[in-house]
């Protein structure tokens, strides 16, 4: 029997894949977005987005609940970019009425930053907060005034709070002289080209295709439930967006973490902080559907969740939910490879869905887990050091290497060691190519194979912090050819040796240029 096989295209892949979400009644209709660093790549709808069945699209608009905190937080950065704003004051500041306990003792009041960090030490609120939505900024200070139950200190755990994040988001309105809802809109949405995303509240009249929210009935008809609009409580959670504009938002944030690009709207260094963990919540190992587990590190940055998978690194996301909707982005940070799913149900798991539709696009085009870009004095500094194991010179060496090298370790009984190893591997082959790159943990260190007769060295190095560059750590060992390529180290640095081996890491993953 022929053991040929055709590669089925990715696009159609994941179609395939999200068409089974809706063909399962899972939600009357799904929409997704495959986001690349330029943009919307490719989209399919399916299902019905309203009473019309009409399927939605990229220009379908869906409320994307808490996914709006992550505009609000940018919006919280760039006030106080500005001067307009202190996101590290309390929030007292801006509503006295607040005040709450931790037990029976008083709790300080939490910043803005941990309140926008979801570590302001109030109890998780997700199951509470939905019928007031519409809630007045009045009506919202009197349900506080009589005061507020801490699970925890401020600024100590990850908690959920949609109350506490609105209550930042009505400060930042307070610091800007306009709603929030106003502030997102005129100096991100507008300027970024996102037309079709809005607050729930300022929402045009017509001249778009809306999704309709359902939910299953006790005979199993999917019943609309009504669009719903909120006040004070709009930063966590009130506006709508689409696939084509969102995809805007995952491209725009992900640019940041990649060199190139620059600080129009918002500065290249505000939105890397937006997707920086502030609070770190406790890791799990996470048992799979079909069996297999997940481990999850990682925590909350400012309306993002961000986790470190253990193969491809940085994954940032944030999912919402409403009656009636249940809505996920998710993107890989260093290649800005993304996923947006937006559904007219909350029955299934899109989240889930999303997550793994990314991990296997990053998959399919064996994406690395990051990037590293060496800096020119590493690359010449192993160069110098490769030739320095190939035929030692004193000299040389007292040129590239930094004082702690000979302080920590004679450089005679480095180079006694040095020739030691090479006896270990038959001596060193003649004429090879340019290093063989293994790993590199940062653009100042860079570890390297040196092949051998019967075996490789595997070298070594990290600079210094301060110019002109040498060395500070330089590493050598001895590999045998008989042990397996994917059991040999490639990390040797002496400062993660905690890391025993065999390590789960995304180092191994790590792409150097």
């Amino acid at each position: 029997m022929s053991s040929e096989t055709l590669a089925v295209p990715l696009v159609d892949q994941l179609d395939a894949f999200f068409g089974q979400y809706t063909a399962a009644g899972q939600a009357r209709g799904l929409v997704y977005g495959l986001v690349g660093p330029d943009g919307l790549a490719h989209s399919r709808g399916f299902g019905a987005a309203d009473a019309d069945d009409r399927a939605p699209d990229a220009d379908t608009v869906f409320p994307i609940a808490s996914i709006t905190k992550s505009f609000v937080a940018l919006g919280a950065l760039l006030a106080r970019d500005r001067g307009l704003l202190d996101i590290e004051a309390p929030i007292t500041d801006f509503f006295p009425e607040w005040h709450g306990t931790v037990g029976d003792e008083p709790a300080a009041a939490p910043t803005l930053r941990q309140l926008l960090s979801m570590s302001g030490g109030l109890t998780e609120d997700n199951s509470w907060v939905d019928p007031f939505l519409g809630l007045s900024e009045t009506e919202l200070v009197d349900r506080i005034r009589p005061g507020l139950a801490y699970s925890n200190h401020p600024g100590t755990v990850f908690e959920y709070s949609n109350i506490g994040f609105t209550m930042a988001g009505l400060a930042v309105a307070k610091a800007v002289g306009m709603r929030v809802e106003d502030w997102v809109t005129e100096e991100i949405l507008r300027p970024l080209g996102m037309a079709r995303t809005w607050f729930d509240n300022r929402a045009p009249d017509g001249g778009f295709h809306r999704a309709v929210g359902y939910s299953l009935d006790a005979d199993g008809n999917w019943v609309a439930f009504p669009p719903q609009v909120s006040d004070a409580m709009a930063a966590a959670g009130g506006m709508h967006s689409t696939i084509n504009d969102l995809s805007i938002w995952v491209a725009f944030l992900a640019a940041a973490t990649r060199p190139g690009g620059d600080d129009a709207i918002v500065a290249r260094a505000t939105r890397r902080e937006l997707q920086r963990i502030h609070q770190v919540d406790i890791p799990s190992l996470q048992a799979r559907p079909e069996g297999t587990w997940k481990f999850v590190a990682g925590g909350y940055a400012l309306g993002l969740f961000v986790r470190h998978d253990l193969h491809r690194g940085s994954i940032v996301s944030h999912s919402g939910g409403l009656p009636g909707f249940i809505l996920n982005i998710v993107w890989h940070a260093s290649s800005g490879t993304g996923v947006i799913v937006l559904t007219n149900s909350h029955r299934g798991n899109p989240v889930g869905l999303s997550e793994d539709a990314l991990l296997r696009t990053l998959s399919v085009n064996a994406t690395p887990a990051r990037v590293v870009r060496l800096w020119p004095e590493t690359r010449r500094l192993m160069a110098a050091a490769d030739g320095l194991v190939r035929s030692w010179d004193d000299g040389a060496a007292a040129e590239i290497f930094a004082d702690n090298i000979d302080f920590d370790r004679r450089l005679a009984q480095r180079r006694a060691a040095i020739d030691e190893l090479i006896s270990q591997v038959g001596g060193l082959r003649e004429g090879s190519d340019a290093p063989e790159i293994l790993s590199s943990a940062t653009p100042a260190d860079v570890t390297w194979s040196l092949p051998g007769v019967r075996g490789e060295l595997i070298c070594m190095i990290h600079l210094t912090p301060v110019q002109p560059a040498q060395i500070q750590e330089f590493e050598v060992i001895a590999v045998d050819r008989t042990v397996p390529r994917s059991a040999r180290p490639t990390d040797i640095s002496a400062r993660r040796r905690a890391y025993v081996t065999p390590t789960v890491s995304s180092l191994p993953n790590t792409a150097v240029v």
